[in-house]
């Protein structure tokens, strides 16, 4: 009896220390709508994730429409502009340094500017829609306005004489003042990707969703994301093969499945806006005195986490866009057509969305069993290994003589690296990025996200660009500059992993303080 009764006293006990706990969580986390609810900070430690439900599935459905739209016109727009650059008389590789640098760089700081006025001036549901449709009524205006007329358009004679005039290193240069109205739209085309993937899109996700729903939804997201990879690999692979139909024609329908894409994109948009409530209509209120863009810089480099997740965008762009463009001119020489360069990155993105797909359905236990710090060093492990054969490849095929033989290995080998580059960066590296973004403060999350994720990665495209500039004035081509791109790849890999164990570190902390002060 003694001992039923000491069962009986426990359990008394535990239903009172359930029953307040219950009563605590209602008070401070009230039961509300999940666009409603201010996300709480929560531990990136392994094993915590929300379970798959109705609810949770009816959150992440518009959000994976949204995704794969973003991801369809990423991947056209990609191979587009890369095609026209590469391919076009007097262009090449060696234009797209001088363009992430000169062109890319000025105008995603003159976005990060403006979308700081929108954020501020605009309600919350139009910020999105007022970002997106100058990139889209360029992207028209190219397309049916200017490339049907761009021979017309280009200096070829004033080129060619600063060709003549100018030493072999600058040939980018020259090349993208050549075909200026290509360069444009490589500029344009290239900020789809940071405009509204990275910054509006995960912004969105970021407010509707917590830490431990992010663990669940975010690798579904990128599902939907590399679905979308496929489908816009096969739909490169066909209007870039249809029998009879000339280039131009083929940018144009292009732009006309993003144009189509978009439109669905604003439709899911409009019902996540739905979904939010009327509340989220209303303009944001004014600041009494606003800060100035330096101010706003050096008060989120105060944050350490925003200064960690920097480096790491920042090292990400540089290393993917040292390979990339290593890669690239391995492909052009063994794809010169137009059309069958487009057709060869298209078959990339298929695999790319093929490989992810199943790296997306092994990402949730990858976070819940391994941790964060697992998930966010995978990729440039990856990198490391891939990239590092890549480049060994490509030097045995120019000591080799460049033979077909050879180059098609390379190629391959630069394949492979892309492949493992792309999928881990969707299944992986991405949804671990804007897990410590949910954690931060409101202003962060904002500007924090807007120089991060937008300046920060073009600051590591130029910053490659900066460097391959920098070793075609010394050596004069880019298969002479390969030996150093190789080097520099490998110790910005080495600096990011570093990055990434310091800020795993201060996540660890933190998720042990706030265990203590929730058991105190």
């Amino acid at each position: 009896m003694a001992l039923l009764a000491g069962f009986s006293n426990t359990n008394a006990e535990w239903l009172r220390s359930r029953r307040r706990k219950r009563w605590w969580k209602r008070r401070v986390f009230p039961r509300v709508p999940f666009a409603k609810r201010a996300p709480p900070a929560q531990p990136l430690a392994p094993g915590s994730a929300a379970s798959l439900d109705g609810a949770l599935l009816r959150k992440a459905a518009p959000l994976a429409v949204m995704f794969f739209c973003a991801s369809f016109n990423l991947c056209l727009l990609s191979a587009s502009k890369d095609a026209l650059i590469v391919t076009a008389p007097g262009g090449g590789v060696e234009v797209i340094p001088f363009l992430m640098t000169y062109g890319v760089l000025p105008l995603s700081l003159l976005f990060t500017l403006c979308y700081s006025q929108l954020v501020e001036r605009l309600p919350a549901r139009l910020v999105f829609y007022a970002a997106c449709l100058p990139l889209l009524a360029f992207y028209a205006c190219f397309a049916f306005l200017l490339h049907p007329h761009a021979q017309q358009l280009h200096p070829h004679v004033l080129a060619d004489a600063l060709a003549a005039a100018l030493p072999a290193g600058f040939s980018g240069l020259v090349g993208a003042l050549r075909n200026w109205t290509f360069s444009l739209f490589f500029c344009a085309a290239e900020l789809w990707g940071g405009v509204v993937i990275s910054l509006l899109f995960w912004s969105l996700a970021n407010e509707v969703c917590t830490v431990s729903e992010a663990k669940v939804v975010y690798p579904l997201l990128g599902i939907a994301a590399n679905v979308a990879l496929v489908a816009a690999g096969g739909v490169l692979r066909a209007l870039n093969t249809l029998p009879g139909v000339e280039a131009g024609a083929t940018l144009r329908l292009t732009v006309l499945a993003v144009l189509g894409g978009a439109v669905a994109l604003f439709a899911a948009k409009a019902h996540v806006d739905r979904r939010l409530g009327p509340q989220q209509a209303a303009p944001r209120k004014r600041k009494k005195a606003a800060l100035s863009a330096a101010q706003q810089l050096s008060a989120l480099a105060a944050s350490p986490k925003i200064r960690a997740l920097a480096v790491l965008v920042v090292s990400y762009g540089l290393c993917h866009r040292l390979f990339e463009v290593a890669w690239k001119g391995q492909l052009r020489a063994l794809h010169p057509d137009p059309g069958a360069y487009a057709a060869a990155l298209g078959d990339v993105s298929t695999l790319t969305g093929a490989a992810s797909i199943a790296m997306m359905l092994a990402a949730r236990y990858i976070f819940q069993y391994a941790g964060w710090g697992v998930a966010a060093a995978a990729t440039p492990v990856a990198m490391l290994l891939a990239g590092g054969g890549f480049f060994v490849a490509s030097l045995a095929a120019r000591a080799g003589g460049g033979t077909p033989a050879l180059l098609a290995a390379a190629a391959a080998a630069g394949a492979v690296t892309q492949v493992c580059a792309r999928t881990l960066k969707y299944s992986l590296f991405d949804p671990a990025k804007e897990m410590v973004f949910i954690g931060l403060n409101k202003e962060e999350k904002t500007q924090g996200k807007a120089t991060v994720d937008l300046l920060g990665s073009q600051v590591g495209k130029s910053g490659a660009s900066l460097t391959m500039q920098a070793l075609l004035l010394c050596c004069g081509s880019l298969g002479a500059s390969l030996p150093v791109m190789g080097a520099v790849f490998g110790a910005m890999v080495i600096l990011w992993l570093n990055s990434v164990r310091q800020l795993n570190g201060t996540l660890l902390r933190e998720s042990e303080a706030s265990a203590r002060t929730a058991a105190v």
